[in-house]
Order: C-alpha cells, then sequence, then structure tokens
C-alpha cells in the first residue's frame, strides 16, 4: 500500500512544529502583557512543547520563527540579538527537555538558565544597549518579571509533561 505525502515523518514534524509557532504567535500577541522592557505570557509553553517533542533544533526553529514573526507583527520591531536569545530559549527548552518532559528538575534546570540566565541577564544586556539604559537600572525592573515567570512556567510545564498531552502529541503517537 502506497503511502500519501502527508504521512511522511518529516512533513509530519514539519506540520506540528508550525501550528506550534501559530500557537506562538497567538498567545505572545493575545495573551501577554508587553511593554518596552518586559514581557509576561504563556507563549513559553508552545516553545517548550516543541522542545520536550522534537529536541532542540526544533525547538530553536520554533522560538526563532515565531519571535520573527511576532517582531513584524508587533509594534517593536525587529533586534536580531533578542531574536538570538528567543532561539536560545528553545535551545534550552529542547536539550534540557527531550525525553525528560516530566521530570520536574529538567523543568526547573531548563525554567531558570532561561529565565535567569537569558532572560533576565542577556536580555536585559541587549535592552540596556537598545534603549542606551544603564543596565543595572534596567535590570532592577526586570527582576520581578522573572520572580513571576519563574514559578509560573516550572507548574504550567509540570502540569503539560506529566499529563498524557506528551504522549498524545509525540511523534510515536502519528505512527501508531
Amino acid at each position: 500500500m502506497k503511502k500519501s505525502k502527508f504521512q511522511h515523518p518529516q512533513l509530519q514534524t514539519l506540520i506540528r512544529v508550525a501550528i506550534l509557532v501559530a500557537m506562538d504567535v497567538l498567545l505572545m500577541n493575545y495573551l501577554g502583557i508587553h511593554t518596552q522592557f518586559f514581557k509576561i505570557g504563556f507563549s513559553f509553553v508552545p516553545i517548550a512543547l516543541c522542545g520536550m517533542l522534537y529536541g532542540a533544533k526544533w525547538g530553536t526553529v520554533c522560538a526563532g520563527v515565531g519571535d520573527l514573526i511576532n517582531c513584524f507583527l508587533g509594534p517593536f520591531g525587529w533586534y536580531p540579538p533578542l531574536t538570538l536569545s528567543a532561539c536560545l530559549n528553545g535551545f534550552l527548552y529542547g536539550f534540557l527537555l527531550k525525553g525528560r518532559s516530566g521530570s520536574l528538575p529538567a523543568i526547573a534546570a531548563a525554567v531558570v538558565l532561561f529565565q535567569v540566565g537569558v532572560s533576565l541577564g542577556l536580555n536585559t544586556w541587549f535592552l540596556s544597549m537598545l534603549y542606551t539604559t544603564p543596565y543595572l537600572e534596567l535590570l532592577v525592573t526586570r527582576i520581578p518579571q522573572t520572580l513571576i515567570m519563574l514559578p509560573v512556567q516550572i507548574i504550567v510545564l509540570r502540569l503539560i509533561g506529566s499529563k498524557k498531552l506528551i504522549e498524545v502529541l509525540s511523534p510515536r503517537a502519528a505512527h501508531a
């Protein structure tokens, strides 16, 4: 029996990643709080889910493409270093959570590395260069966002990773 072109595993992965990118764009634009200096929202969910399901490569692609689309749709424009940070986010989720999606230590490590290292540290530096704002002054204003998002992301990702959602969405489920 001949396989349909839509049953090709790589095409299915590409389609699923595209759906996760679309979810990222919707969550960032319609369910987030945006200011010039910080963002609070749930767009991390599709990026983390992509990393959990498909690994670092696809997590990076999902986060990067989603960030580019969000930049062109949003009021702030595109700043390449922040897209690099988004890609690093997808990479971290994929690298640390692929195959360990329900593991609380892996989830906590991914979230802390991203929130403290990338979002608070690196993104604050990029924003201080972009807006010529002193780094430490900007850092202080971004600490509340990090303190809010750390437990939110850990709890949400633990719930997603521990449920049957991963099993249903996994690439293996599509071939069963």
